[in-house]
């Protein structure tokens, strides 16, 4: 990860890292006219708390962001497990699937896969320390405070975890557009999964592939190209998630 404390904002994204994770936060920050929006439990859990007042912030945020008021200081490396502590706190079963975040670019998509790996039952989502967009503000947000619910994972090197992962029994699917060779309805998902999202524009690197056990392809109205990494996602999360209802309780 590039930043260790990275400033997230909003009611919601805030109190859902106070409710959830109040361990990553290192310092809160409240207009005086919103205070009341966070329980004075909550704010006793944290150390720093500053009240301010007027237009004139305390910290820099993100050009435009809109924070309502109240911002917080998240410590990431607090967020984010390593993959060893990963295996240690998941037993692995035919009911478990993982997202592996294969170069994705856009802070927006990031945020959504996550969303979409939590709403659908996955056990984490991997994120590659390398070549990716970090865990971000933006990337928090759009997650609609799931960042705090799903375990985030940094790992360093995506195939050699695709290995590691195999080696615990998984099955490694890469989500391939058009150019996969399983159309996604006719797949069986009968051991523990693994869902590779490639990269926005150039999809999965090649050697990404090739560790891939399958390359999973959705049918698609001639009308449309493609989807976005988000939504191939989703709806691949989606007919996993159909197979392994357990997956949702």
């Amino acid at each position: 990860m590039h930043d260790r404390y990275i400033y997230i904002y909003g009611r919601h994204t805030v109190l859902e890292a106070l409710t959830k994770r109040p361990d990553t936060i290192a310092a809160l920050y409240m207009r005086d006219d919103v205070r009341d929006v966070v329980p004075t439990e909550m704010r006793s859990q944290v150390q720093h708390v500053v009240v301010f007042s007027g237009k004139k912030l305390p910290v820099t945020i993100d050009e435009g962001a809109v924070h309502q008021g109240v911002i917080a200081k998240l410590d990431v490396t607090k967020l984010m497990l390593s993959y060893e502590e990963l295996l240690q706190q998941v037993s692995i079963t035919n009911d478990t699937a993982f997202a592996v975040l294969g170069e994705l670019h856009d802070p927006h998509n990031v945020g959504a896969v996550i969303r979409n790996a939590a709403a659908l039952g996955l056990s984490a989502v991997l994120v590659p320390k390398h070549r990716q967009v970090s865990i971000t503000p933006a990337v928090l947000k759009v997650s609609a405070g799931m960042g705090f619910r799903i375990p985030l994972v940094e790992i360093g090197n995506v195939n050699q975890t695709l290995t590691n992962l195999q080696q615990q029994g998984c099955f490694v699917y890469g989500l391939a557009g058009e150019t996969g060779s399983v159309p996604l309805p006719q797949e069986q998902f009968t051991r523990p999964s693994v869902f590779v999202i490639g990269n926005e524009g150039e999809g999965l690197r090649e050697k990404t592939r090739e560790h891939c056990d399958v390359l999973l392809s959705i049918p698609m109205h001639d009308r449309c190209e493609s989807l976005n990494a988000s939504a191939s996602a989703a709806i691949t999360f989606y007919a996993w998630s159909a197979q392994h209802k357990e997956a949702l309780q």
